[in-house]
């Protein structure tokens, strides 16, 4: 536990911090003995902060979707395209399992080479923990409630270790409130439930101080933390990535600031590191195979150091789209509003930087604090990227995110998204400032031990500070909500016709990056057939990473829909004539096209059926904003040679 003495160095040595540690136990023990309440009493008693905690971090989640809640089965919440992708990547993983298919390789896009999930971001353990409600509930149902869960749920485990790490509850639950709902993780979900649902650092923090004070079990710390480090890979290896890097840090300054104790805390730390080493290395070797050498892996970083995902120096004080309240600062980075997108979330605020400031000159002296203010500090730097920009403008300024740049297995961080860390260690400066303004009771006479700091009547002052906190910090940073839905279902009569046994399907819009509802029909259809095109990484030609579907052949197809959907990485917009048309149906046989879907809403959809009609003709089914071809002269189903 890290008090606001600091480490705890020896567990054997005695002192107060020893005998702080087991005051809960002491306490427990005492009240139970002279209450003469029952258990069950006594229990609640206890538990029921947590509760209350927890119910008001699920009702402020549930608050930001509430009027989106009648559309939760068949509306995506997530603003973002990739909102979209992740859902296709959970449920594909229940989908893969039950048909005895591999969950971290997919052919249901990108036919006909299919695409390795490890390779891009998808969240394998996120999908299986969402698998047993896969009977009952919608892929875009699912995708939903993790969304407005994961906030939720990653502000209860910031909680529950600062709770551990005795700090006092209303602190602690501030503490949690700033972590989990801080515009990184309002930001992150609209994109990525898997890298907003972020309850596992702060139990990797939580567990790391343990094997540094050697409080507890090396082999149970050890096998805590690989399961830990295995869980976090499973739902984001760039997070992970993040918490080493950090962690790394962290014991650096530890050892810096304790030189004495270096060795002996590396010694102790060994043995359940190793196991930790040993339980992650066994779990994770196939999903890491998969990554490094299996099918259609690519070689190289997935975004080069030129990509524009880093925060802006001054985008950590003007607030971003996704943030109500400007508190006119607009007006300052007049340049960042084409290049601060929703889910950047690097902002903090005036308010929130000046009280932790106070706060960590109060309590400067903490070593808790100390570390919390350098991970802090290192955090920033490193999501502002690898040269520095200001006001959208990027300059010649070497940063320290170079050196991750040419590490293997780092240099595919996207700098903006280290933001959560800096959110947390904010966190962390709050309550642990809060926690010594309070300060920590006296002996009771009573029973002899602490009285529990929850319960314990704070006096008027602390409790308007913490008011004043909550105002000044998290209310300016509340979310523009609510957010409009989109719907992601093919109507039933459509999904009805679709031909059995997985058949290729080409759709428009055609799925790419820029336009994600195909994949959404694909998996609320439970993957009943498998699309050209789709959106994830794969190797292009010459091996490196791409997110454009592959060149078709011939490409005039390909093109030609592209195109009409505003996507231009194939060329210009083609003519429709018997050139194109003569393309089409050899790109439709070749690639064993047997269903065709066209959603008439889309724009450019016009010409998109002008071509079909030509090469195919008229449409089996048109169902509301749908058109479907299938069984046309040429395809699979019908056997005969393709049409005039």
């Amino acid at each position: 536990v890290i008090t606001s003495r600091g480490f705890v160095r020896d567990q054997g040595k005695g002192g107060e911090d020893e005998w702080m540690s087991t005051v809960t136990d002491a306490e427990a023990a005492v009240s139970r003995s002279t209450n003469p309440a029952p258990l069950s009493r006594w229990a609640w008693r206890r538990l029921w902060p947590l509760f209350v905690v927890i119910v008001v971090y699920l009702l402020i989640g549930a608050a930001a979707y509430w009027w989106m809640l009648p559309g939760i089965s068949d509306h995506s919440f997530g603003i973002n395209p990739d909102f979209t992708q992740a859902m296709w990547f959970m449920d594909w993983v229940p989908h893969a399992i039950s048909h005895g298919q591999n969950p971290l390789f997919s052919n249901a896009i990108y036919v006909p080479t299919g695409v390795n999930l490890m390779e891009s971001t998808a969240s394998p353990l996120l999908g299986l923990c969402t698998a047993p409600f896969a009977l009952v509930a919608s892929p875009v149902m699912r995708a939903n409630l993790l969304l407005i869960s994961a906030l939720p749920i990653s502000a209860t485990a910031a909680f529950i270790v600062l709770r551990r790490w005795q700090v006092w509850g209303p602190a602690a639950a501030l503490g949690g409130l700033l972590y989990g709902f801080s515009p990184y993780m309002v930001g992150q979900g609209v994109e990525y439930a898997s890298l907003a649902f972020l309850p596992l650092p702060p139990f990797i923090a939580l567990t790391v101080a343990s094997i540094l004070q050697n409080r507890g079990s090396p082999r149970r710390l050890g096998v805590q933390l690989g399961l830990l480090i295995t869980a976090q890979y499973l739902i984001s290896p760039e997070v992970l990535a993040v918490v080493v890097v950090l962690t790394i840090a962290a014991v650096m300054f530890v050892g810096i600031h304790d030189p004495g104790d270096a060795f002996e805390r590396a010694r102790t730390a060994a043995r359940p590191v190793g196991i930790a080493f040993v339980v992650a290395a066994v779990l994770l070797a196939y999903p890491m195979w998969m990554m490094l050498a299996g099918p259609q892996h690519f070689t190289g970083p997935a975004w080069g150091i030129t990509n524009p995902y880093h925060n802006d120096l001054l985008g950590f004080v003007v607030p971003g789209p996704l943030q109500r309240t400007s508190l006119g600062m607009h007006a300052i980075g007049s340049s960042l509003d084409s290049v601060i997108g929703p889910t950047a979330g690097g902002y903090i605020g005036i308010p929130l930087l000046t009280l932790a400031g106070i706060f960590a000159w109060r309590s400067r002296r903490n070593l808790r604090t100390q570390v919390a203010v350098i991970l802090m500090l290192c955090a920033l730097l490193l999501s502002l990227g690898p040269y520095l920009a200001v006001n959208g403008r990027l300059t010649h300024i070497p940063l320290p995110f170079l050196v991750l740049d040419h590490v293997p297995l780092f240099d595919s961080i996207l700098p903006f998204r280290i933001s959560f860390a800096i959110d947390a260690c904010f966190a962390a400066v709050i309550a642990f400032g809060l926690d010594d303004i309070h300060g920590r009771p006296g002996r009771s006479l009573e029973d002899g031990v602490h009285r529990s700091r929850w319960h314990r009547e704070p006096p008027i002052g602390i409790m308007g500070v913490i008011l004043i906190v909550l105002v000044a910090t998290w209310l300016p940073q509340w979310p523009l909500r609510p957010l409009a839905a989109q719907a992601v279902d093919l109507p039933p009569a459509i999904r009805a016709a679709i031909p059995a046994r997985d058949p290729v399907a080409l759709s428009y819009p055609y799925a790419t990056i820029y336009d994600m509802q195909p994949m959404a029909w694909q998996a609320n259809d439970g993957f009943g057939f498998r699309l050209l095109g789709g959106y994830g990484f794969h190797p292009d030609s010459d091996g490196g990473p791409s997110l454009a579907p592959s060149l078709m052949g011939p490409p005039g197809l390909q093109t030609f829909l592209a195109a009409q959907d505003g996507a231009d990485p194939y060329g210009p917009p083609l003519r429709i004539g018997p050139e194109l048309i003569a393309s089409a149906r050899l790109a439709l046989s070749r690639y064993d096209v047997q269903v065709v879907i066209v959603d008439r809403s889309e724009r450019g959809s016009a010409p998109v059926i002008t071509l079909f009609q030509e090469a195919l003709g008229p449409p089996n089914l048109s169902v509301g904003q749908f058109s479907l071809w299938t069984g046309w002269p040429g395809s699979k189903r019908t056997g005969q040679s393709p049409g005039k």
